[in-house]
């Protein structure tokens, strides 16, 4: 049985420490990435692990450049989290330096609470500037570049690239992983690089069971994805490694896969490399890890906002243009009414006529010119009538559209109220 559905079975502890022994050890994007969000002591701590195992340590193409794409946004979201820190210190004391009202604080113990203040953003902005010069001289992302000299993969050329694409089609519309979670990426663009980004995680795990084949090792690979079509997960914990990535990873190359995450990745280090690695260290990735979860949480929860006022918008857009309509055929048909009327008065009148015209014989000079005028306006008279028609038709097509747009907008609506009530 293990051997049919190996990634439902865990290896046996000396198993595990043969695999840190003879594995080549893989890092996705994100792990160097979150670098950036560590302390300096957490950062030294995990660059000095990767250090000790460089000459097994690995990193797909794919994920160095999007390490490397990346990198700026996240250096920028952390001087962003500075200055967010000293709008709080800045709300926080104006607040309290109101003698007037409560929260109350006297003079005496404000002035303390200032100096405490101005330290704390002195230090904030000291420690900001640190992730700004980053900019220009990344002393993480030299060290990172030491660490995986010679130990990144190769490109796949564009031939390569666009089977992947047709591959990845189809193993998102069936749901296999990893990647189908980002199947709602727009993948529309004329930009080829862009078309890529929708397929950057299969990618990734092709270079991935690619390397282990031409190393003829078992991999051990490192990401902070936290995503279901990466992770197996159960009432919200995470059991292992999705069991389709172990199995194809082991039809594929008749190798070992393993996948840890960063908090996991160190404490097994410290366990199979007799390394020193403190729980404090372990559990501020960990609480990196949360913190990203929240402010992921927070983004989709924004674009989904996003998404929803710029739908709600339409909707009234719509809505305004639908009534404008409205109001156009009504008038449109107020005024065929109207000529119809008019017609209809003349062409009475003229029926009166012509049965005078025809008593006194159709030999009447007056006749023929009388008829031809009588035809032109029953022929005008056809035409304001089927306009009329055609008008009334578009009218009532236009009320039922405003009649389901005004359905939408309140479904919409009571969703609204329904999510502020949850939120709540």
């Amino acid at each position: 049985m293990k051997d049919l559905f190996p990634g439902h079975f865990k290896e046996s502890e000396g198993k595990v420490r043969e695999v840190w022994d003879t594995s080549l050890f893989v890092f996705d994007a994100n792990i160097l990435l979150n670098l950036y969000r560590y302390s300096d002591t957490t950062r030294k701590e995990f660059l000095r692990i990767l250090d000790k195992i460089k000459d097994r340590v690995w990193i797909p193409h794919r994920a160095a450049e999007e390490y490397l794409n990346n990198r700026l946004s996240v250096i920028d979201q952390q001087e962003r989290s500075y200055d967010d820190t000293k709008k709080s210190i800045q709300s926080l004391r104006s607040d309290l330096e109101n003698a007037r009202q409560h929260p109350f604080v006297s003079s005496r113990t404000m002035a303390k609470v200032s100096k405490v203040f101005d330290d704390l953003c002195e230090e904030l902005d000291k420690n900001r500037s640190v992730h700004t010069n980053r900019i220009s001289n990344d002393e993480i992302k030299s060290s990172v570049s030491e660490i995986f000299k010679n130990r990144v993969g190769q490109p796949y050329d564009k031939e390569k690239l666009v089977e992947l694409i047709a591959e990845g089609e189809e193993r998102y519309k069936q749901k296999v992983p990893p990647g189908f979670k980002d199947g709602a990426k727009s993948g529309d663009s004329d930009i080829f690089t862009e078309k890529c980004r929708k397929y950057g995680d299969l990618i990734v795990w092709t270079q991935v069971i690619d390397q282990a084949i031409n190393s003829e090792k078992g991999i051990v690979l490192v990401t902070d994805d936290k995503k279901e079509d990466w992770w197996e997960k159960f009432k919200g914990k995470t059991v292992g490694p999705r069991p389709e990535l172990v199995k194809e990873f082991k039809d594929r190359t008749n190798k070992t896969f393993h996948m840890y995450q960063a908090d996991r990745f160190l404490e097994l280090a410290r366990e199979n490399l007799d390394e020193q690695v403190s729980d404090e260290i372990v559990e501020e990735i960990r609480e990196v890890r949360r913190r990203d979860k929240i402010a992921q949480k927070r983004m989709r929860e924004m674009e989904y906002l996003k998404r929803r006022k710029s739908e709600m918008s339409h909707l009234f857009q719509e809505l305004e243009r639908s009534k404008n309509k409205m109001m156009a055929y009504e008038e449109e048909r107020h005024m065929l009414q109207q000529r119809m009327q008019e017609l209809e008065s003349v062409r009475s009148d003229m029926r009166h006529h012509q049965e005078h015209l025809l008593r006194e014989g159709i030999d009447n000079p007056e006749f023929e010119p009388f008829m031809d005028h009588y035809a032109t306006l029953s022929e005008e008279y056809s035409r304001v009538r089927k306009n009329l028609e055609n008008s009334s038709m578009k009218y009532k097509e236009m009320q039922i559209h405003m009649m389901e747009l005004e359905k939408e907008v309140a479904h919409r609506m009571n969703v609204i109220e329904q999510d502020n009530s949850a939120d709540s």
